[in-house]
């Protein structure tokens, strides 16, 4: 992987309507043979509005779609994806995979390329191109169809701050020092071992730091910040055990006033808290630079499905603006592509808010490294140490330094 691949600005600027205009010659066009049978399996197969996507595209293709679940666990879902794709078996023709998965997974030929049959050259460039370029794709192939667009955002509870705005760092920090009660805090986060690179990139970003270079000021600068909260007590040194899915529930029960989620709204919806008096979604605090993260959820092709045209058609149906659309406003999601986002008005709540994320606020995809979760916990386990006070900060740098050297 490229070492500048967290520097480099996601190109939002995209011709749309180009993108429009190729699609009509390629995208869906139905081989003469008729497949009737492909098998998904989807971190999304218990949401019934998932259910309602994939009824609408079985409806458009004339397919059967049988979707299966995957364990909540990040270890375990990862675990069972590479268990199947390593073996070869073809039980599953489609899954759905995050960045951390196809970066390790595009290295070990367990996936179908996919630039002949779906992510033309003209349907890449409806996508941000660093973010294809380096996360999806390898040697110039392309191994994934991103399908719902994750942007680390930054979320806060109007019942807990009123109508306080957070708009710089001191902002930030004001809100911290607020007395929220006994067991409440100003901020939150998850910072499982598995989990909190995500963090941890996120404000080396805002400071202006390098997450490969453990010597920069503004690097360390971002670590003390992170340290400090915990020392003062404004964040919880337990959430070092937490997932996302232990922060959302303690972001809906009033235990933090502001956190860091990627996207979210769908979450915070179905909860009934989207509202103005409650949980809102506001632009990015302004530390040192206006920037965040990037992700996608992607479908990846397993290269032993014995139902590949079948699997081609719906990947071809998932990348286009049809079911792009189809799927977001099902969902309540972001499309991965740009140029939708830019140009049409998606029927999603808070979708001008989301939007503007795109269009005012400099997006970087995450670091990563071939063998990513193994480098992803041991940064996870290091900077835990950190803020434990087991390790000094200047030996937190030096060995996360030997981890982002191997990158």
């Amino acid at each position: 992987m490229k070492k500048c691949v967290l520097g480099t600005v996601l190109c939002v600027l995209l011709a749309g309507s180009s993108c429009k205009e190729k699609e009509q010659t390629t995208e869906m066009e139905k081989p003469e043979e008729s497949y009737d049978e492909v098998v998904i399996m989807c971190a999304e197969a218990e949401y019934p509005e998932y259910q309602k996507f994939l009824d609408k595209a079985e409806k458009e293709l004339d397919l059967k779609i049988i979707v299966k679940g995957y364990p909540e666990n990040a270890d375990n879902r990862q675990a069972k994806i590479s268990t199947i794709l390593a073996s070869g078996e073809d039980s599953v023709d489609i899954f759905s995979v995050n960045d951390e998965m196809v970066s390790e997974f595009k290295y070990k030929g367990y996936l179908e390329p996919l630039n002949d049959t779906v992510m033309t050259e003209e349907l890449l460039s409806c996508y941000p191109e660093s973010y294809m370029e380096n996360i999806t794709m390898l040697n110039g192939k392309a191994y994934s169809v991103p399908y719902n667009m994750d942007i680390m955002m930054f979320w806060v509870n109007r019942s807990m701050i009123g109508d306080m705005d957070i708009k710089t760092r001191e902002d930030f920090q004001r809100m911290l020092e607020m007395n929220f009660g006994e067991g409440k805090y100003g901020y939150g986060s998850a910072w499982d071992s598995a989990y909190i690179y995500n963090e941890l990139s996120e404000f080396i970003n805002l400071f202006g730091g390098s997450y490969y270079d453990w010597s920069n000021p503004n690097t360390r600068a971002a670590l003390e910040f992170l340290k400090n909260m915990v020392e003062k007590g404004e964040t919880p040194v337990d959430q070092v055990t937490d997932q996302y899915e232990q922060l959302e529930q303690k972001f809906l029960e009033g235990i933090y006033a502001s956190v860091f989620v990627y996207s979210g709204m769908d979450v915070f919806v179905r909860a009934g808290v989207y509202r103005e008096d409650h949980i809102q979604l506001v632009p990015i605090p302004q530390f040192n630079k206006n920037v965040t993260n990037i992700a996608t959820w992607q479908y990846v092709l397993n290269k032993s499905s014995s139902n590949k045209k079948a699997a081609i058609r719906f990947l071809q149906y998932a990348a286009s603006r049809e079911g792009s659309i189809a799927y977001a406003e099902f969902m309540n999601r972001l499309p991965a592509r740009i140029d939708i986002i830019q140009e049409e008005d998606l029927d999603i709540p808070g979708f001008e808010q989301l939007r503007s994320y795109v269009v005012n606020t400099e997006l970087r995809e995450r670091p990563f490294s071939r063998n990513t979760m193994e480098d992803i916990t041991a940064m996870g386990d290091l900077f835990q140490r950190y803020v434990l006070g087991e390790i000094s900060l200047e030996e937190f740098c030096e060995k996360a330094q030997n981890i982002t050297d191997g990158f």
